[in-house]
């Protein structure tokens, strides 16, 4: 195992950690945004390959925002998914405003600038197995919106297993009272991006259940729980390639996948498996495995051909797939789950995911 600290940008003021086993894996991860820029793993023919969407460094990554931005392996926060009604979310008896990302009063994904815009502490904290970093953000009162003083550690490792370990902990620095709900927005193609799309790619989820959503604002969560079997999002029942279905969603609204599966009504103390998907062509699979209730699965639905990555790929719809583990979104504006997402002095915040790649 080893870990290497090397400069991100130019200046060297963005660095990246480079985390490696024995079996020759690379796990690369920024402090900017605390995100993943490159997983490097040998397939079932030998060949190496770079299975996560991103750019070669801080400048390139920077340009490509005056383009679009899919958050990339980004950490996000403070709080992941829409918030809505944004412009009155009670959070310790006031009324807080958050920006509107999206029409219609709808925050997406922390804010104008969240955690994936911010630059992090980072620190080496093991060389040995599980190689690991941690990286630390401290979120001023206000900041976006959101009330309190708020300090956020994630720490990535990898280890022998090939299983990139994402572990959050946040507690509420000054304040009485706040939301959290980070998680990682690392979008996948086990191909290498060899395949330009993820159609190929075979699918297995856990969830029996997924969130309802409200029919007159796209993706904004009821709180409503339904049964996965005998709709489009029933990957329980057997594993199904994404290419029979992602193309029959509405090409103006949702384009694909972007669904809220339910397989808890609250975090647990155990790991467990929520996602496996796998490539027949590269012979790799990814399982994901989390303590969190809730997997939203989105399919690269928006975005843009205009994006070229590493290696020179250009990305498009459907080029990738992010697993996005957390507790429910919109848990704020939701009785049943509100509690999830507080943060109160003293509380600890912890959340537990890992994405393990073997060879099927």
């Amino acid at each position: 195992m080893a870990v290497i600290k090397q400069a991100f940008s130019k200046d060297g003021t963005i660095d990246e950690y480079i985390l490696s086993n024995a079996r020759g894996t690379r796990l690369q991860v920024t402090n900017w945004g605390a995100r993943v820029t490159r997983f490097i793993i040998r397939d079932s023919s030998g060949t190496d390959r770079d299975i996560v969407a991103g750019f070669d460094n801080y400048e390139k990554w920077q340009a490509s925002l005056k383009i679009d931005d899919p958050y990339f392996g980004a950490t996000i926060g403070r709080v992941a998914g829409r918030i809505y009604p944004c412009d009155h979310v009670d959070v310790a008896g006031n009324n807080c405003v958050l920006p509107e990302i999206q029409p219609n009063h709808v925050c997406l994904h922390g804010g104008r600038e969240g955690f994936d815009k911010k630059v992090w502490s980072g620190e080496i904290i093991s060389k040995s197995n599980p190689a690991s970093v941690r990286f630390t953000y401290i979120s001023p009162d206000g900041e976006e919106g959101f009330p309190g003083k708020v300090e956020l550690s994630v720490m990535f490792s990898l280890g022998e297993d090939n299983a990139m370990f994402i572990e959050y902990m946040g507690k509420l620095v000054e304040g009485v009272e706040t939301i959290l709900n980070p998680t990682n927005h690392t979008y996948w193609n086990l191909t290498g991006f060899e395949e330009p799309t993820i159609h190929n790619h075979v699918c297995r989820l856990s969830a029996d259940q997924y969130m309802v959503t409200m029919p007159d604002h796209i993706m904004i969560p009821t709180g409503e729980l339904a049964p996965v079997v005998g709709t489009m999002l029933d990957f329980l029942t057997g594993p199904r390639k994404y290419g029979e279905d992602v193309e029959k969603f509405d090409k103006n609204t949702l384009r694909g996948y972007d669904h809220i599966f339910v397989n808890s009504d609250q975090p647990t103390d155990d790991l467990r498996e929520v996602a496996c998907v796998w490539s027949e062509s590269s012979g790799l699979r990814l399982t994901v495995l989390t303590d969190q209730p809730v997997l939203i699965m989105y399919t690269g639905n928006w975005i843009s051909d205009q994006l070229v990555g590493k290696n020179g790929v250009r990305y498009g719809n459907y080029a990738a797939v992010a697993f996005e583990t957390q507790r429910f979104p919109n848990a704020v504006n939701i009785p049943k789950f509100r509690s999830q997402v507080l943060l109160h002095p003293g509380d600890v915040f912890r959340h537990r995911s890992v994405y393990k790649i073997d060879k099927i």
